[in-house]
């Protein structure tokens, strides 16, 4: 199989960034903008599926900074964890061929470069200390670890608490997010279950419903 990408793109957000931003432009390109804008509904497994050189974790860090870097915008769909990812401005028009860079645009794009490789280092330094996750992440974690059940109510419930709070505890930056996450779901499973021990009534219960409290708790 064959990919593309534009090399301007990779030099100035990176080779994971450009070939994302390049698989968007096809979809939205093969789709001839049925909704009658640049835009592509897909969830971060399923871009995975067609960029298997990259991890899931490796997309999510290129849509991150594509849209910082206005390249391109997201947007919910109503309750839906998936996002839509839309080219944004003269990005909204894909063409594979190499395009005619005007003098104003160039200058542009270097000073662009200069800024991510200044930043790029600060960057590295302050992955591991800060890391804030989107709610289509929370959704996915809580899922992977055994809590589908709870992840569409638990996870926008986690996402928008610390997002409240400015993804702080007690004035410092939460360094790793997943560990609180899956604290929450254990809080709620003992919830869940203590609720149902208060409520037991050897009596009125079915044998279906018995078994139901038997196996879940």
């Amino acid at each position: 199989m064959r990919f593309w990408f534009d090399s301007e793109h990779a030099q100035r957000w990176g080779l994971p960034a450009a070939a994302v931003f390049a698989h968007i432009q096809y979809w939205v390109e093969r789709n001839g903008h049925e909704t009658g804008r640049p835009c592509v509904t897909q969830p971060v497994w399923q871009m995975q599926s067609y960029l298997p050189f990259l991890s899931e974790k490796q997309i999510r860090a290129a849509l991150k900074k594509l849209v910082e870097a206005e390249a391109l915008t997201r947007e919910r769909n109503g309750f839906d964890a998936v996002y839509t990812y839309c080219l944004k401005g003269a990005n909204g028009v894909p063409k594979r061929e190499t395009p005619i860079v005007q003098k104003g645009h160039q200058e542009m794009d270097k000073r662009d470069i200069c800024t991510y490789r200044n930043n790029k280092t600060e960057e590295k330094t302050n992955a591991r200390e800060w890391e804030r996750p989107n709610e289509e992440e929370v959704i996915e974690y809580l899922q992977e670890i055994g809590g589908s059940d709870l992840a569409h109510t638990l996870g926008p419930a986690f996402f928008n608490y610390y997002e409240a709070n400015g993804w702080m505890v007690n004035g410092t930056p939460i360094a790793k997010w997943r560990p609180k996450a899956r604290q929450w779901l254990t809080t709620e499973r003992n919830r869940q279950s203590n609720e149902r021990q208060k409520g037991f009534n050897p009596k009125g219960f079915t044998p279906e419903g018995l078994k139901d409290f038997i196996d879940n708790g």
